[in-house]
């Protein structure tokens, strides 16, 4: 298949059930933050998309939202043509116009700061960026509270930047602003939204 047959082929078999399912387990990982959500692949997006960052941008992007895939650099025409194809969103190079973003190299993913913050007015107006890991399971520990958890909870997703977890502890600071982060593995979701709070090891 020819790289712009691709932009054509590979999305939602059922859009409404699909999108529905997915926008659930979405909702479902914001309730409960770094829990670990079951979720199916639907699509078949081109690379470097993965498909369950593919599957929630079917589901919540739109002709309003702009989208960053990969670096800031924006390099992945190929995606950026079929994501246009299946949701209307547009690609966008510059991390503070994104309304999301899919960092397709998590090590080299753009400082948090570089993206949408939102305002104090609009809070909502910021980032949500879709890191895809190997698994969710078996890095580096963090311990999350806030509003979604009783206690504590521990989350370890591996793959991540050194120093990203810094940097998600920053974001949380500067609540009601700042981004939201939803990690995909091949069969799994978890989100850590930004009324989270993060204690490393031995912090």
């Amino acid at each position: 298949m020819t790289a712009s047959a691709q932009a054509f082929t590979g999305g939602f078999n059922a859009p409404v059930f699909d999108a529905q399912a997915t926008f659930r387990a979405v909702l479902d990982a914001f309730a409960r933050p770094g829990s670990i959500v079951p979720l199916t692949g639907r699509t078949d997006p081109p690379k470097p998309l993965p498909p369950l960052a593919a599957d929630i941008l079917c589901a919540l992007a739109d002709p309003e939202t702009p989208v960053l895939l990969g670096t800031a650099r924006g390099d992945s025409t190929v995606a950026a043509d079929w994501l246009r194809f299946q949701t209307g969103a547009p690609a966008t190079a510059d991390p503070g116009a994104a309304s999301f973003a899919v960092a397709t190299d998590p090590a080299h993913l753009p400082a948090l700061s570089q993206f949408a913050q939102g305002t104090a007015e609009y809070p909502d107006r910021s980032t949500t960026i879709i890191v895809p890991l190997a698994r969710l399971t078996g890095g580096d520990p963090v311990t999350l509270s806030g509003p979604g958890i009783k206690g504590t909870r521990r989350f370890a997703p591996r793959g991540l930047s050194a120093g990203f977890w810094q940097q998600a502890a920053a974001n949380h600071a500067q609540y009601p602003r700042g981004v939201d982060l939803i990690f995909v593995s091949a069969d799994a979701i978890a989100a850590l939204p930004r009324s989270t709070a993060i204690r490393t090891e031995g912090a």
